[in-house]
């Protein structure tokens, strides 16, 4: 019988060595209003941590505040897919990466310590975008991505071609054929900015607005944009083109170049 004991504990032991370690944990949720879930359903509370490889989803209500190790956080806004892809983080020397991708929806990042001198990049169906010490805000709908910058520096990649945008308010647009560039306007992003009254704690603010192509179509961009243009009542979904601004970006907008600095590189 002790003969027995041993060997079903030898093979418990073995069990524990063998057993995979958790994900690694990389921040954590410090607000939401109903109703942010992750993966198969769980849903995430003020606290709750978010682990490499995580995929967090948003309802039509929802809004949530995401902090990282490293200081950087995302802003998810409603009707939101994104996913955890790669985070390293070196506290020592202040470097890193972060890549997100983000399926659908809104969200706003603000960059961290791996943005000032590494990279954070978020990786949409049509372009990826980079962050380099600032924020920049991120829509995925209707068959395309919206990029803009709000403060530091923003890059726009898509098949090889590259823009540096460095002036807040402009704003890289793709529908994985075109990279087009402008000067903003788009009036959905305010929708983010609710979550600002229940940062830090649990308590759901008011619920703001779904996002859809109507509230885009009616911001000040939106009214010349392509994808706004009705035929026989329904949005054809096509690429964006940004119209001429009252005060319109100095540039040429995308060309063969490997790094096409918009409207400036300083």
């Amino acid at each position: 019988m002790r003969t027995l004991y041993r060997q079903i504990a030898t093979c418990i032991a073995c069990l524990a060595f063998a057993a995979p370690s958790g994900a690694e944990t990389v921040g954590s949720m410090t607000a939401y209003q109903t109703n942010i879930i992750r993966n198969h359903g769980e849903a995430m509370n003020v606290g709750a941590g978010v682990e490499l490889g995580d995929q967090l989803r948003s309802n039509i209500t929802g809004l949530g505040m995401l902090v990282f190790r490293d200081e950087s956080s995302a802003k998810i806004g409603p009707n939101t897919s994104l996913t955890i892809d790669e985070f390293v983080y070196n506290p020592g020397s202040r470097s890193g990466k972060i890549d997100i991708r983000m399926n659908s929806g809104l969200a706003r990042f603000y960059g961290g310590q791996v943005s000032k001198g590494g990279d954070m990049q978020v990786a949409t169906p049509h372009m990826v975008l980079g962050a380099r010490g600032g924020i920049i805000e991120v829509l995925v709908i209707a068959g395309q991505t919206v990029g803009i910058l709000r403060a530091g520096r923003m890059t726009c990649m898509m098949n090889g071609r590259k823009l540096v945008i460095t002036n807040p308010g402009h704003a890289c647009t793709s529908d994985n054929d075109k990279l087009l560039t402008g000067y903003g306007g788009i009036d959905a992003f305010p929708i983010l900015d609710s979550i600002d009254r229940i940062a830090g704690t649990g308590l759901p603010g008011e619920p703001g607005p779904g996002l859809n192509v109507s509230a885009i179509c009616a911001s000040a961009l939106g009214n010349s944009l392509k994808a706004c243009k009705s035929t026989d009542g329904a949005l054809p979904g096509v690429a964006m083109e940004f119209p001429d601004s009252p005060t319109p970006p100095v540039g040429s907008g995308v060309d063969d170049e490997d790094d096409d600095c918009f409207p400036d590189c300083r």
